[in-house]
């Protein structure tokens, strides 16, 4: 299962290898700089959907793996 932690570190290191400051990255998912800042410090209270916006932003989206057998749904 993905930890708030784990969420933090990915979008830092996405965000820094594609050059963006947080600033650019809220820009593009469209949420404030502020919420980037506490996704990246791992605030527990980020709302999954701005999450999500924020990855999509990345260049990458979010889908459920079946823990079982493998199984992805969008």
């Amino acid at each position: 299962m993905l930890t708030m932690r784990e969420a933090a570190a990915a979008v830092r290191d996405l965000r820094e290898q594609r050059g963006w400051t947080q600033s650019v990255l809220a820009d593009r998912a469209r949420v404030s700089r502020s919420f980037v800042a506490d996704v990246e410090a791992g605030k527990p209270t980020t709302e999954a959907q701005k999450l999500f916006d924020v990855f999509q932003a990345l260049g990458f989206e979010v889908a459920l793996r079946s823990l079982d057998d493998g199984e992805t749904r969008w």
